[in-house]
């Protein structure tokens, strides 16, 4: 009956991503544009949190600030220079530390009116903003796969909204959105998880290089037919953007994307509540307008319910929630890791149709300790976590492997979890396994 206790909590376990505080000095990340603004923080923040960063730059002077910090390599990088990008490859390779996470976040930014803006100007934006990306990823791809990692692609609330006379740059940036997530479902079958932090109006240097080469250009001209507009933008450009605040809330944000179980798939930081609000209601905007002119339109109610559906499956409850999971599974051989996970009241019904409860379990790896690691590697497939208040529940696919020398044949179960939030922590207080017939 122990050993049949045992083995049941093996036939939903899921061999994912370790606990970040086991294997975070084996990380390495590279991030792009890491010269100055958003990439200089974050790579900063990354090094002291334990990462080992390989920073992109351009310009000497970079890569010489960039080598005098601690845990940080500089690498020379024009995500433009296919040269530069394969020989950047080759250096990290060499390193033998692996590359577990990349930030795409080398970008530029020029405006002006889309009628006017000369279009080797939208070419060069769109060559760093997005082909850059494109290229970069690509490159490092095998590297970030077998690591299981994460990739981190630095967008923009212009991502999400358009404004007049940056509609050129907003462009690129809902080309990174549209790239991601269709990555993201490329790239999940083996275990990467790919990130979209799309930052509001924070202190950087992207301003300084868009004001120099729009000052004289035709249609910033007094007397041009968009003079007004331009000068407006151009004035905001030019205040120093001082005034706004330091990056550190987005840095923190590509962190978590790096250091978590469960990485979401978007972030968007904004400095306050104006600038949220204002995404937001541009968001809601859309929504509604893609409810219009159709034969098919839903109505508010059936609006509201695909609204619910969404914030029960995609809220930050449900990162802690598979974070949880995750870390449970990486240490089920420890009998506190145990006690922790499971509610008092728990009810466990395995495979087989038979049920115990947590004091049954605990005392299970009480008297056959271990028994669990001559079983198959198991794996999981459309893990969904569904939070509903102060419940969740969480389902997938479970595939069982049996190891390589033996006949037995890959095992499939259905597996649900129902968590319970008490006094702010998640326990699980239900839980069923059951096996999926050969077909």
């Amino acid at each position: 009956m122990t050993r049949l206790i045992v083995v049941a909590l093996v036939l939903f376990a899921i061999t994912l991503k370790p606990t970040v505080a086991a294997d975070r000095e084996q990380r390495a990340v590279l991030i792009t544009g890491a010269s100055t603004g958003i990439g200089r923080v974050t790579a900063e923040l990354l090094a002291s949190e334990g990462f080992f960063v390989y920073a992109g730059a351009r310009k000497q002077t970079d890569i010489d600030a960039l080598n005098a910090i601690d845990n940080i390599m500089a690498v020379r990088l024009d995500v433009t220079k296919q040269d530069e990008i394969d020989a950047a490859v080759a250096l990290i390779e060499a390193e033998g530390r692996g590359l577990y996470g990349l930030v795409n976040n080398a970008g530029v930014f020029v405006g002006g009116p889309q009628t006017e803006l000369a279009t080797d100007e939208f070419e060069w934006m769109m060559d760093i903003n997005v082909i850059g990306v494109y290229r970069v990823t690509a490159a490092f791809a095998p590297m970030i796969i077998a690591s299981k990692g994460n990739i981190t692609n630095i967008s923009s609330i212009s991502g999400i909204l358009s404004s007049p006379m940056a509609g050129q740059y907003a462009a690129t940036k809902h080309a990174v959105e549209a790239m991601s997530d269709a990555l993201a479902a490329e790239v999940a079958p083996f275990g990467v998880t790919v990130s979209v932090v799309e930052p509001g109006n924070y202190n950087s240097r992207i301003g300084d290089t868009a004001w120099e080469r729009m000052k004289d250009m035709p249609f910033a001209i007094e007397g041009a037919l968009y003079a007004d507009q331009v000068r407006g933008i151009m004035a905001y450009i030019r205040e120093s953007r001082d005034r706004f605040k330091e990056p550190d809330e987005v840095a923190e944000a590509i962190l978590h994307a790096m250091s978590s179980h469960a990485p979401l798939r978007r972030y968007m930081v904004v400095p306050n509540a104006g600038e949220a609000a204002w995404v937001m209601q541009k968001a809601a905007t859309e929504f509604a307008e893609y409810n219009q002119w159709h034969p098919y339109q839903f109505s508010r109610d059936e609006l509201v319910a695909m609204i619910d559906d969404a914030l029960s499956t995609r809220t930050a409850e449900s990162a802690v929630l598979e974070g949880l999971v995750n870390d449970f599974l990486a240490n089920t051989n420890e009998r506190d890791v145990h006690a922790a996970f499971w509610a008092n009241d728990l009810v466990y019904t395995s495979s087989n149709g038979t049920r115990f409860g947590k004091r049954e379990i605990l005392s299970g790896f009480d008297e056959e300790p271990g028994v669990a690691a001559d079983w198959p590697a198991y794996s999981a497939e459309d893990m969904q976590v569904r939070v509903h208040g102060d419940t969740a529940v969480v389902t997938f696919k479970l595939v069982g492997t049996p190891p390589a020398e033996s006949d037995e044949p890959t095992s499939y179960y259905f597996n649900t979890g129902t968590f319970l939030k008490r006094g702010g922590t998640w326990q699980a207080i239900a839980w069923q396994a059951t096996k999926i017939p050969e077909q």
